[in-house]
């Protein structure tokens, strides 16, 4: 079944989408978020202010918009680079690479801090919740296959297991005291620790 082609209509709501999300987050990285001002944002984008409450409520949604994008990517390697390996020790190195890579993709640290702190001030909507976001479904159906297989230990639900893994990974990109390359060596650690505990 082929896809109905997207109107006239849709694809400028998607150009002008497109052009105040990238618009706000270059004056994110500028300014940073607090500083950051929506007219300003909606200058540089050329859209008339209401344009961007049309699209993004509040500035924090510009934020969940681009950790949504994180998410997919994430979930896309998860599902092509883990759907066969079999050992649990290795499983969990190359997540917590895939994790590391697509964060560090966003190429700023403080933007990456300022989206999990949007995830953490949204905390109660359930669409951020491990079983609604991309990352959250790929890793628990990986963790459900290998406890099948017998590889990790089964008593645990996958998706608790995700989550688990999800605020670990994410607490330490919170950290302000904390670079990319700090992380690296905690989360080698963290993967060692879990492995060590997970392993059937």
């Amino acid at each position: 079944m082929t896809r109905p082609k997207p109107t006239s209509r849709a694809l400028q709501r998607q150009d002008t989408f497109k052009r105040v999300f990238e618009a706000a987050l270059g004056e994110f990285r500028r300014v940073g978020v607090e500083k950051a001002i929506v007219s300003e944002i909606c200058r540089k984008a050329g859209v008339a202010k209401g344009t961007f409450f049309f699209h993004f409520p509040t500035k924090d949604h510009v934020l969940l918009a681009r950790q949504q994008q994180i998410s997919e990517a994430m979930a896309r390697r998860i599902d092509s680079e883990l759907a066969d390996v079999a050992d649990a020790r290795v499983f969990l190195q190359r997540l917590t690479a895939i994790v590391l890579e697509e964060h560090e993709a966003v190429g700023d640290l403080e933007l990456m801090r300022q989206i999990n702190l949007a995830i953490v001030r949204q905390g109660g909507a359930p669409q951020l919740g491990v079983r609604h976001t991309a990352f959250g479904v790929a890793l628990a159906t990986q963790i459900r296959r290998l406890q099948r297989a017998g590889v990790l230990k089964s008593g645990v639900d996958g998706a608790r297991l995700a989550d688990c893994l999800r605020l670990s990974f994410f607490g330490f990109l919170l950290n302000p005291q904390s670079s990319f390359e700090t992380s690296r060596p905690q989360l080698a650690l963290l993967t060692k620790l879990l492995a060590e505990a997970l392993v059937a």
